[in-house]
């Protein structure tokens, strides 16, 4: 590692690796690849979008079914036929889409 650079703390590794495999699986669309999850839990990673049908932005929420933890991304550019949640989803129609977990905070 570069002396210059300061090294990033566990929690801030922790979130990078998370947002490492959301770009994997973002660049791959439409073709599904399989991401491990960041926690090496053995579970699979699902995102779903939450945006603007006209704009196609929006944010993102990703997380591992096996853990239950997961990042939360705002002003991402959803893609072309993704599914998504409108912004004006009832919190019964998130809550159908997106399970109960645990935000991993953003690096500092």
């Amino acid at each position: 590692m570069n002396s210059l650079m300061p090294e990033m703390p566990d929690a801030g590794r922790r979130w990078e690796a998370w947002f490492d495999a959301f770009t994997k699986i973002r660049d791959a669309w439409p073709e599904p690849i399989d991401v491990p999850c960041p926690d090496r839990d053995q579970g699979r990673l699902h995102i779903t979008y939450t945006g603007s049908p006209e704009t196609r932005i929006g944010f993102a929420t990703i997380w591992c079914d096996a853990g239950r933890n997961g990042i939360f991304l705002s002003r991402v550019g959803i893609p072309e036929g993704a599914e998504m949640l409108s912004f004006d989803a009832t919190p019964e129609e998130r809550a159908a889409v997106i399970p109960d977990i645990r935000l991993i905070p953003a690096a500092p």
